[in-house]
Formats: structure tokens, sequence, C-alpha cells
């Protein structure tokens, strides 16, 4: 392709203003001026977006870098009875995102240290035609902030009781967690309701003792994902297609 130099004579004026070309002489250029000079636009612009390194680096020093190992991952649970005003704690969801055997048929010890929920989901279907089915989530305020409630519900067979929501700003669960016990939300549900909670995690890394959670069989060195009530000595909802033990 024929170089601008040679393309546009010397005595020509080209600018640019706001977020599109806006050429002095555009109209009297002809198709292949217009064109290469776009071209040439385009390809400046994806180089510029390209070259650009992380803050305080070169090609002659490493750039800095988060080195805490982090995971993203949607996990479901289906419950296996009805429950009102069911309270879970922190201490709860850690311990369900994967603990590994560490004592035979006794301990298993959490993979993670921190987690932080991205969101919830929720399906609830009516028992029978002619009944209802509610689903619904509150989530604990931070400090003076108000605990928020979401719901739903069906009248329908053909249609479930639904909500997917981000815990609410100031909320205990909009922060990043570790295990310390303390109750973040708490669930209505019918039997069969499907829950997904989607995480953030941060392995473990010598931050301290790592959870351990009592159970009654256990394999050291095997990876179990808890219900998420486990903690709590109940094992109403349980983890879909993935390996547990209570």
């Amino acid at each position: 392709m024929p170089s601008l130099q040679h393309l546009f004579p010397a005595s020509y004026s080209i600018s640019t203003s706001g977020s599109h070309p806006n050429f002095r002489i555009y109209h009297t250029l002809s198709p292949m001026q217009q064109s290469a000079y776009l071209t040439r636009k385009n390809n400046n612009k994806k180089s510029r977006n390209g070259n650009r390194r992380p803050t305080n680096s070169s090609a002659f020093s490493p750039p800095q870098f988060e080195s805490n190992v982090k995971s993203h991952h949607r996990f479901r649970f289906v419950a296996s009875s009805a429950e009102s005003n069911f309270a879970l704690t922190d201490t709860c969801v850690l311990a369900a995102m994967g603990s590994m055997g560490t004592i035979s048929n006794s301990i298993v010890t959490a993979l993670f240290r921190s987690f932080k929920i991205k969101r919830l989901e929720m399906w609830s279907a009516p028992p029978s035609q002619g009944t209802s089915a509610t689903c619904s989530v509150e989530w604990f305020g931070f400090g003076n902030s108000p605990s928020i409630e979401h719901s739903d519900t069906t009248l329908s067979v053909a249609k479930n009781a639904h909500i997917s929501v981000k815990p609410p700003s100031q909320s205990l669960a909009s922060f990043w967690q570790k295990s310390t016990n303390t109750n973040l939300f708490v669930l209505n549900f019918t039997a069969g309701t499907i829950i997904d909670i989607i995480v953030d995690l941060i392995l473990n890394d010598d931050e301290g003792t790592a959870l351990s959670t009592a159970v009654s069989t256990a394999t050291v060195g095997t990876v179990y994902y808890l219900a998420l009530d486990q903690v709590l000595g109940s094992h109403i909802l349980v983890p879909v297609s993935l390996t547990t033990t209570f």
C-alpha cells in the first residue's frame, strides 16, 4: 500500500475531533486515500492499547502482581426439606466450598481461607397445583445498615419462584469473609428448592489454622464438598454433582 506521504500532499491538513474522524478536506480525497488514512489510524490505536505495561514495570523488571491463589465458582445445593428462617454463617459457606480429609473418618480441613459471595440464586416450585411456593433471602446488615430481604412467590407448578441477587451494599455478605461463625443471611425455601451460590475464593496460604469440620466418614487426602448446613449439624442443603460426606 502506498505511504501516507505519497497519498496526502504536504499541503493537506487532516485533523480529528470528538469520537469520529473530522477531515477538513475529507470530501476531496479519493476512496483509496480515505481507506489508507482510516486503516493507519486504526492500526495506531490498536498498537497503543496493546503495548500498555503494568505500573512500575519495564522490559527489564517484572510487573507487580497479586500472589494470592484465587478461584471463582458456582456451587449448587438442593434442599431435602422445607425450612423457614434458616440462618447460615460464614463458617457454613466456607466449609461447603471444599475440604480435604485430614484425619480418617473424623476431620476434614477447608482448602480455602477466604470467600466473597458474588450472587445467590434460588428456584422453588409448589408441591402441587393450587398451592404456592416462596423462596427468599435476607441479608444481615453491617453495623447500622439495615437487613434487606429479597423474595418471590409462585402460584403455578409451571413456573418456579425465582430470585437472583447480589449481596446488598453494606451487608455483611458484601465483604470478604473468613470463618468467624457470624450469620450472613437467612433463607426460606420449600423442599426441592435449588440454591446456587457464586463465590470468589482465596486458597489457604499458611494464614493460621485452617477451618476443620467433624464428619463421620472421610479418607485422608480425598476432597469433599460438605452440605451448606453441615457445620450446624444438619444436612438439608446437599451439594449437587460433587463428592460429599456427613
